[in-house]
């Protein structure tokens, strides 16, 4: 079986570690996927408002793409950086990795001009607006308030750019907006379900219903903070929210968002290079012609239809 993946904080740890994207201790790098026949990753480049202290944010986020992208470099037979649906296919063709980035806290571009036009120039096809703090554009999943008027002003501006905007992170009120404002299919990179597990950080029922009908996907998140009271996910706890989620909104719009390298919790599927341990369950639920679709067609849908 293949994998797409859309999120993993693996090049914010590497660049935090002075780490390398080949061979690492993390959740991901391309020896483990590999393993486990990965077709694309989307990168999160993440940026910790609150603990730059006084770095420029933008300045930050500049040099982990740039640290980034010498590592995949460094790699050329195996992984390459890819911003289309033509650069997907042909590192498919090719047998390599396609490393799709996304942006994780939209604060990271508050302060420059054109802020859309730069994350175009960086080859980012995927952003959050918030993380877990209010911001320029709006208030995170924890605080019921909604878009700022700047973030209702972005987020006009997405719809006219290949850019996707992933509503992981973001409050009830704000995805309230986006649905009055967004356009284009909505990507919930690395959510799970509130009637599943009670959190904040979980879709509605209604909002996971709204994701399917625009066309969207919704990857199933590994941290047990978002599936249980313990530190430890199970394959049970994940198919069991796969399944919630399968019974909501059918067999298009669920995929993989593993959070991989963005939690510290125990988990049965080790790293990424052991996906195929949950991929051998989903047989017990899901019959063949779906797990590819959880595991790899949906995104490669969301990828050919909107890069």
């Amino acid at each position: 079986m293949s994998f797409i993946d859309l999120h993993c904080d693996t090049a914010s740890l590497i660049f935090e570690n002075k780490a390398h994207l080949n061979r690492n201790d993390y959740h991901v790098d391309i020896e483990k996927m590999k393993a486990s026949h990965y077709l694309a990753q989307w990168f999160a480049f993440f940026v910790d408002i609150k603990g730059l202290k006084n770095t420029d944010p933008f300045i930050y986020l500049k040099e982990m793409y740039a640290y980034f992208k010498a590592e995949v470099e460094a790699n050329p037979d195996t992984i390459c950086i890819v911003s289309t649906y033509k650069d997907y296919l042909k590192c498919k063709a090719e047998n390599k990795i396609a490393a799709f980035l996304s942006l994780e806290e939209g604060e990271a571009i508050a302060g420059v001009n054109d802020p859309l036009e730069k994350l175009m120039e960086l080859g980012i096809t995927m952003m959050t607006l918030t993380w877990n703090h209010m911001n320029t554009w709006g208030y995170p999943h924890s605080i019921l308030k909604g878009l700022t008027p700047k973030g209702c002003e972005l987020l006009e501006g997405l719809n006219h750019t290949p850019i996707l905007l992933d509503v992981s992170h973001l409050s009830e009120s704000a995805f309230k907006d986006i649905t009055r404002l967004y356009k284009k299919p909505i990507i919930a990179s690395h959510c799970n379900a509130r009637n599943y597990y009670d959190h904040t950080r979980n879709l509605s029922d209604e909002a996971m219903k709204v994701i399917a009908e625009s066309g969207g996907i919704i990857g199933t998140n590994l941290y047990s903070y978002f599936l249980n009271t313990s530190n430890h996910t199970s394959i049970e706890d994940l198919l069991r929210n796969m399944q919630y989620v399968y019974n909501q909104v059918g067999e298009e719009a669920l995929a993989i968002g593993a959070d991989f390298d963005g939690m510290s919790c125990n988990l049965e599927v080790c790293n990424c290079g052991e996906m195929d341990k949950l991929m051998g369950s989903m047989t017990r639920i899901f019959p063949m012609r779906i797990i590819e679709k959880i595991c790899y067609s949906n995104a490669e849908r969301i990828i050919r239809e909107n890069l």
